[in-house]
């Protein structure tokens, strides 16, 4: 079972390579998708029947939600300026930073004074060389790693909602290497964050392309020329040449 979870924190990481990097607006919305489904596997051991669940269904319910909101997106959209041979590079080298970086960031935490969830676990899953918490670890680097480009400097509104979301997963996979299995209502909890994260990404996505037709991101300075504009236009219309 243990090299299936393994391959599952690389496919997380494929996921992310295609969310990021697809110029096709639903292909990247079908690689999220995969991100949020196999992250709920990437653990070890894996979380009970009604948590497990409940991650399974605010994935789809949020891979739905931002299917339907992008029926009149524009195709295709500029996507990754690397394309997806720099954005799976990208994954590459996090991921094998984070796995080389388990003996690390496990010994750190093993050496917090005290008892609880983030220390003893973190040591027995992590300095133990498990892989699977290794494999989670990595693919919470690849996450940010592919994240970082479309929070910063991405000029799409829709891979800037990705990106967020790649985030929140990534903090989750970083939970479950450090910590472990967690209590059933906090997986419950992570679903219906999903969930809503998605919806509001899908809102987002929509209402862009409602208004402008197009997913792209616009500055104030931009809407107030474009505002400006339109009211001159109003105010002196051209008249037909005689």
């Amino acid at each position: 079972m243990t090299p299936v979870l393994v391959a599952l924190g690389v496919v997380v990481a494929a996921g992310a390579v295609v969310a990021v990097s697809a110029r096709e607006p639903r292909f990247a919305v079908l690689g999220i998708l995969v991100v949020l489904l196999a992250s709920a596997y990437v653990a070890e051991p894996l979380p009970g029947t009604v948590a497990l669940g409940a991650r399974l269904v605010g994935a789809v319910l949020g891979g739905y939600l931002l299917w339907i909101s992008l029926r009149r997106a524009p195709a295709p959209t500029a996507g990754s300026h690397l394309g997806w041979p720099g954005a799976a590079a990208i994954a590459v080298a996090g991921f094998a930073a984070g796995w080389l970086a388990g003996d690390a960031v496990g010994s750190a935490f093993a050496a917090i004074p005290g008892e609880g969830p983030t220390t003893g676990v973190t040591a027995a899953a992590l300095v133990a060389g498990s892989p699977v918490a290794r494999a989670g670890l990595g693919a919470a680097f690849a996450l940010v790693a592919l994240a970082a480009g479309p929070v910063t400097v991405g000029r799409d509104v829709l891979r800037l909602g990705l990106g967020l979301l790649l985030v929140v997963i990534a903090t989750e996979l970083l939970r479950s290497a450090l910590v472990g299995r967690a209590d059933d209502l906090i997986e419950l909890a992570f679903g219906l964050l999903i969930a809503l994260a998605s919806a509001v990404v899908a809102a987002v996505a929509r209402r862009s392309l409602r208004i402008h037709g197009d997913l792209e991101v616009r500055s104030q300075s931009a809407r107030e020329t474009a505002v400006r504009t339109r009211t001159v236009d109003e105010a002196h219309p051209l008249r037909p040449a005689r």
